[in-house]
């Protein structure tokens, strides 16, 4: 199978990072992290939008469920990532979510009946080994924290995980045109029951709006399309989301260099620690290498 299409996988493995930095740093300033969970579904929404000038088959009305069920999926993905990235930062979040190499194949076998090959589970193996590094922590960290925002990551994982697998059984017979923008539509709407709570200290939403909020969530909203457009048109979830775990070497390499000026932390990341993830982060590279040859 030609791996053109995994180009765009790539790219959302790097916007995702920076999306989540700018998000980090517009909580750091006070929006909530409801505030920007509306924010980011909405404007992914907004943007989805604009496939349904390609078409496609819309299906009755009986079979709305299934977008509403890839929404619902997506949503929980990102309340889990936006509170592991709020109690802990981007460098554990995002190579923590590369165990998706490993769920992603598995669930595979139960959701569109699509079984790995040998290679490729030797790749997720690997990743995982990478994942294992990129957990350390030292003196200098609270380890609470880290194991509450693995946690959270993990739980993202498993919900974009079956997030993945279904819009590549179901998206077929409607067509991205139809099938995305109808999730997303969705995963707005609900996010909506976050209202009551998205308010900090009395603040409004309109109050927490900034240029890092509106920036991250447009970057997010760019990634999501990657991703999920290549698995709706393409399939290939397995390859698709070997690729999209480069985002645990960018998460590192991205959080080492940018936390501090971006004023994230109040000094550069411990050097032994960011090291430790970047060995994990360097394995899922390999693993990556090994399942594209």
């Amino acid at each position: 199978m030609s791996a053109i299409h995994l180009l765009l996988p790539f790219a959302s493995s790097i916007l995702t990072v920076f999306g989540l930095l700018l998000l980090k740093r517009a909580q750091a300033r006070d929006t909530s992290t409801w505030t920007t969970l509306i924010v980011v579904t909405w404007v992914t929404a907004i943007g989805f939008s604009a496939l349904t000038l390609t078409g496609g088959t819309m299906q009755p009305a009986a079979m709305l469920w299934q977008p509403a069920t890839v929404g619902t999926l997506f949503l929980a993905g990102l309340v889990f990532t936006f509170l592991g990235v709020k109690i802990g930062d981007v460098s554990i979040v995002t190579p923590i979510q590369g165990v998706k190499v490993l769920l992603v194949p598995a669930m595979a076998l139960l959701v569109v009946d699509d079984v790995a090959g040998t290679r490729v589970w030797i790749s997720s193996a690997i990743a995982l080994c990478g994942i294992w590094f990129i957990q350390s922590t030292d003196d200098s960290v609270d380890r609470s924290k880290i194991l509450i925002s693995i946690g959270c990551a993990l739980l993202a994982a498993i919900s974009l995980t079956f997030f993945d697998l279904f819009i590549q059984r179901w998206a077929p017979a409607w067509g991205p045109g139809y099938f995305l923008p109808l999730a997303f539509a969705c995963t707005a709407l609900l996010s909506l029951g976050f209202l009551p709570v998205a308010r900090t200290d009395g603040r409004s939403i309109r109050s927490q709006l900034s240029w890092p909020l509106l920036v991250g969530s447009l970057l997010m909203a760019v990634q999501a399309f990657g991703m999920t457009y290549t698995i709706a048109r393409f399939g290939d979830a397995t390859r698709v989301n070997i690729v999209y775990s480069l985002r645990g070497l960018w998460g590192v390499l991205l959080t080492w260099t940018l936390s501090k000026s971006l004023g994230l932390t109040a000094a550069a990341p411990s050097t032994a620690l960011m090291l430790k993830r970047l060995a994990g982060a360097i394995l899922i590279g390999i693993s990556i290498v090994l399942a594209l040859t």
